[in-house]
């Protein structure tokens, strides 16, 4: 039994799963299995998928679905797996060599939970938009609540019903949230070894970016009850306001590009009324400045603290909307 499965959901990836598997097949460490999900595709990722798989059975399976959305089918796929860990990749990404080397490495230190590491951006040019290697602290956590870049013990998943959201925005903050805050055996680990492909047709490059298309209330209000029911909130309070803000605020700056004002100001206000009536002191968040918090990135420290104190001069609004014209 191989000790690492990679689950991979696919949907009309023709052009890129291909890239994806044979990063994996490539790797150092050879003691895995790949499960690939063809979600519903339209397109001829089927046919890739099977020949994938004909020419390597023992390392490939594959299961063809009519369409369920990204969610259910990852939260498919953890149930369907014996491995002892497991990693998530999206059909487009790919690996670097050493990638599940070091990952199962360093899980297998001390037995921890879950191993977290950094990323780059490629572009379609192999042109390299961003990279982002994390520091040992606290923070470090939650800045990156993708499932992918991380390796997870799959009985700490299970046995705390630790699952995706179906919803069209931040089914992985849902999932990542209780993932990160449930267990104290978590190692940050200075390394980048995977690539998040910059691809401008994908879902999140598209359809999230117009606020009127968005369900946020409903990923909201799922993460702030999930964390209530499994006791997180008093024990993690200030790093989860913390979180609360930075997501409102990433969300407005992300899906009102080229809305009206009188639509932004709409939904700002709905925005942090849900965030004064569950944590009425949010403005006066210790992780807030220009030094703070520790391990996140200058540039968007000074972001949250700059939004923030225009926030609090009631400008914040004015602010939203000239970010949305660029």
């Amino acid at each position: 039994m191989a000790k690492v499965t990679i689950i991979i959901p696919v949907y009309n990836s023709e052009k890129y799963i291909g890239k994806c598997l044979d990063s994996i097949l490539k790797q150092t460490y050879k003691d895995f299995e790949i499960l690939v999900i063809n979600d519903g595709s339209k397109d001829n990722s089927k046919n890739i998928i099977d020949e994938y798989v004909q020419k390597y059975p023992k390392v490939i399976k594959a299961i063809h679905q009519e369409n369920m959305g990204v969610s259910k089918t990852r939260n498919k796929a953890i149930k369907l797996v014996n491995t002892k860990y497991i990693m998530f990749m999206d059909n487009d990404d790919f690996i670097d060599e050493d990638y599940i080397e070091v990952l199962i490495n360093n899980a297998q230190q001390q037995d921890q939970d879950i191993v977290i590491s950094g990323y780059r951006r490629p572009n379609q040019d192999g042109k390299i938009l961003k990279q982002m290697k994390l520091q040992n602290e606290q923070w470090s956590k939650m800045m990156v609540l993708a499932p992918w870049a991380k390796i997870y013990k799959k009985d700490y998943i299970i046995e705390n019903n630790i699952e995706f959201l179906d919803n069209n925005i931040g089914e992985d903050v849902y999932f990542n949230l209780q993932a990160m805050l449930l267990s104290d055996k978590i190692k940050i680990i200075d390394y980048i070894g995977y690539n998040w492909f910059f691809n401008t047709a994908s879902v999140s490059n598209t359809v999230q970016k117009d606020i009127r298309n968005i369900k946020v209330f409903k990923l909201l209000n799922e993460c702030y009850k999930v964390l209530q029911q499994k006791n997180l909130l008093e024990k993690n309070y200030e790093i989860i306001e913390m979180h609360f803000i930075r997501y409102i605020i990433w969300f407005l700056s992300f899906s009102t590009k080229k809305i009206k004002y009188s639509i932004i100001s709409e939904e700002y206000d709905k925005l942090f009324n849900w965030l004064k009536e569950r944590f009425p002191h949010y403005k006066k968040n210790k992780l807030i400045g220009i030094f703070k918090p520790k391990g996140e990135i200058l540039s968007i420290r000074l972001l949250y603290f700059i939004f923030m104190s225009a926030h609090k001069l009631k400008l914040g609004k004015i602010l939203v909307y000239l970010y949305s014209k660029i």
